[in-house]
């Protein structure tokens, strides 16, 4: 029974709100004595939670220090599914928690939220490193050429890049990118209507000669998504842009190689992009190290695709592995203090 002046205030309130209220005072009121604990959290107080079995799931609304899954909360009360985890493997990987999610009044913002304007690509037609990386939930899609399939063992057909695309896909991929070949005009247009007819997610690349170009614009007014590679100097944009290309793809390794400032070379890429009020992307290839991402990144490159190699990189560093097994450690070594208490305080 509530007090009447309890009572009264439940009485303004809407009924769903009110409904709200009595059942989260019920639950406190049932299960105080043996699931909470006071304590101090950010310097206010804040409730100890018991554990939480597998089906369980409560939204608390208004409360100053957001909570989370602790074992042992009665078994009538129920958790809801995360909002969102959209993005890569990852998503997969999240689905596959299943009742052990759970919904906050106030979640965390949704993946594309966060990420921006950025997409990162794998550069391979390796499917094994496929299964390694992609689950990451950092990568947008999956690149591909004939040298990365001859690399790979993987025949140049537009079969064979169905399957790798269907293997991308299927591991949370959001685009797939394969090239187009052929001895002409005519051939690349034919291979690019082929392979852009495996998915809707396909974006079918064409170097930037020019049977290339003409292709691109005829493939561009087919209504087929086109990336134009092989870019080795910034006017070659101006070009991919004039042909109506979504992506431009720069080898910024490869310019340094023949003696250009590669990174500088890509950052006037970038401008020539923002100048022209275009939504073409300059998707930065050849990238030599983890280092040259990061400093095209600050110079405001957003979309790149890398080798598997520079993918471990983004994940391996050196000392960010080292404090990581320091909090191991040190979690085992606390690990008897927290025995039975699986979760954290709200």
């Amino acid at each position: 029974r509530l007090p009447s002046k309890a009572a009264s205030e439940m009485q303004r309130l809407p009924s769903k709100a009110a409904a709200e209220m009595l059942g989260l005072m019920l639950v406190l009121s049932s299960t105080a004595a043996s699931a909470f604990s006071t304590s101090s959290v950010c310097g206010s107080p804040s409730l100890a939670c018991r554990p939480l079995s597998a089906r369980s799931s409560v939204n608390v609304r208004g409360s100053a220090c957001i909570g989370t899954l602790s074992m042992g909360y009665p078994p009538e009360i129920t958790y809801g599914k995360l909002p969102g985890a959209e993005g890569g493997g990852a998503k997969r990987v999240a689905e596959a928690w299943g009742g052990g999610q759970i919904a906050l009044s106030q979640p965390a913002p949704r993946g594309a939220e966060l990420q921006g304007s950025s997409r990162l690509f794998l550069d391979t037609a390796d499917v094994a490193e496929y299964s390694v990386h992609l689950p990451l939930g950092i990568f947008y899609g999956v690149t591909s050429n004939p040298t990365l399939l001859e690399r790979a063992g993987v025949e140049c057909s537009v079969k064979a890049l169905r399957e790798l695309a269907r293997a991308a896909f299927s591991l949370g991929a959001q685009e797939f990118m394969c090239q187009a070949w052929g001895e002409g005009v005519g051939d690349l247009v034919e291979r690019g209507r082929q392979l852009a007819a495996i998915d809707a997610r396909v974006v079918v690349k064409v170097p930037l000669t020019a049977a290339g170009v003409q292709a691109a614009a005829v493939l561009t007014r087919l209504g087929v998504r086109i990336c134009t590679t092989a870019c080795y100097a910034p006017h070659q944009v101006f070009t991919s842009i004039a042909a109506g290309a979504e992506y431009v793809a720069p080898y910024v390794g490869r310019m340094t190689d023949n003696g250009v400032d590669g990174v500088a070379a890509v950052a006037s890429m970038n401008k020539i992009v923002a100048g022209s009020g275009s939504r073409t992307r300059v998707l930065v290839a050849s990238v030599r190290s983890a280092e040259i991402l990061g400093n095209l990144a600050a110079l405001g490159c957003n979309t790149f695709t890398i080798s598997p190699q520079i993918a471990r990189e983004l994940v391996g560093d050196p000392a960010t592995i080292k404090a990581a097994a320091e909090f191991e450690e040190a979690a085992r070594r606390k690990q008897e203090n927290s025995r039975g208490n699986m979760g954290f305080s709200i």
